[in-house]
């Protein structure tokens, strides 16, 4: 980890839009990041234009057209609406420019698909944080690690609804679309690409979406509707046929090794030794240091940097590309469409 004024090597960037969110979260992970933003370009000017000069950009346009024909760039951050995303991104790659764009890539499978036939050879992801949170981080490592023994069920519970209908309704920015995403991206990196979606609906759309995997695993997102948001409200609890691993909150990771155990027989729950019970990581909070931050625990830190790396080595990304992107956009439409039936991924297109 570096700060941005110390790296010698940095990716010249330019920034469309910088509305609430990339101005509360984006811009200023960019501290801790090898970037040098060179413009910005947003339709509303007046805080376009505050925001460049508190930033020490020297240009603001009122058009990603005009950035890309104006300016020397290496790639661009695009943190716009979804619906806006496949255009934007497009124009970029025609321009010559590596993309980083805001989640969800899109509305559609079909958009994704049209990003990827025009990326060419440059390189793009998408930022899907919760695949780089340093919690799902060390689950993939214990999973990849074979400390879980063969991976086979996760249970994820987020507070979402998933609404019934076509096409048309997958456009349409709800929830599901905006935060579906994000328990969705953990889902797939640890467990791998989806084959088939079967959504189960209680009273006001919450219920269950189950994901079945390429690789048997089964995943069960728990829409768990109505929970307050003022509360923790997000888990992930990741099954083995030797142990589990549970995310809370994306705080808090416990690998759960269980003890030594004769049914009727054992007679203490805290067994002599240190090769049992389990093992917790989460931040201590008690300093003011990087891992306790938010861009950090979140993985804003981690996906953006992911992306300048591959920039900086010309290297093709593995985690959250745009085919990362089409799988989830797959299952946004799937779970729509599914009225406890199963949806097959590859019917979708």
């Amino acid at each position: 980890m570096g700060y941005q004024r110390n790296f010698t090597d940095r990716v010249r960037i330019g920034m469309v839009g910088v509305g609430s969110h990339a101005y509360r979260n984006i811009l200023p992970a960019l501290t801790f990041l090898p970037v040098e933003l060179v413009a910005i370009a947003d339709l509303d000017q007046k805080p376009a234009k505050r925001t460049a000069e508190q930033y020490g950009v020297k240009r603001c346009y009122e058009s990603a057209t005009q950035m890309y024909a104006s300016e020397d760039l290496d790639a661009v951050l695009i943190c716009v609406s979804p619906q806006l995303h496949p255009s934007l991104a497009i124009e970029a790659f025609e321009a010559g420019l590596n993309v980083w764009l805001e989640k969800p890539a899109s509305t559609t499978v079909g958009e994704v698909d049209q990003m990827i036939a025009a990326r060419g050879d440059l390189i793009s992801a998408v930022g899907y944080k919760k695949v780089f949170m340093p919690a799902t981080v060390k689950v993939r490592e214990l999973i990849a690690d074979t400390s879980l023994g063969e991976l086979r069920t996760i249970l994820a519970q987020y507070p979402l609804t998933v609404p019934l209908g076509g096409q048309d309704q997958a456009r349409e920015t709800t929830m599901w679309l905006a935060n579906g995403c994000h328990p969705v991206s953990l889902l797939l990196s640890l467990a791998g690409p989806p084959v088939g979606v079967t959504t189960h609906r209680a009273k006001d759309d919450s219920g269950a979406v189950l994901i079945r995997h390429d690789n048997g695993v089964l995943s069960n997102l728990h829409l768990s509707h109505g929970s307050p948001f003022g509360q923790p409200f997000e888990r992930y609890t990741v099954f083995g046929d030797q142990a589990t691993a549970e995310i809370d909150n994306t705080r808090r990771v416990t690998f759960q090794r269980g003890m030594p155990f004769d049914y009727g027989g054992t007679t203490s729950f805290a067994p002599q030794g240190l090769d049992s019970g389990a093992i917790v990581w989460e931040p201590q909070d008690s300093f003011n240091t990087l891992e306790n931050r938010s861009e950090f625990t979140q993985g804003l830190y981690g996906e953006l940097r992911y992306f300048l790396d591959c920039v900086l080595s010309k290297t093709q990304p593995r985690l959250a590309n745009l085919e990362f992107a089409r799988q989830i956009a797959a299952i946004h439409e799937a779970a729509i469409l599914s009225d406890s039936n199963e949806i097959e991924i590859k019917d979708i297109a």
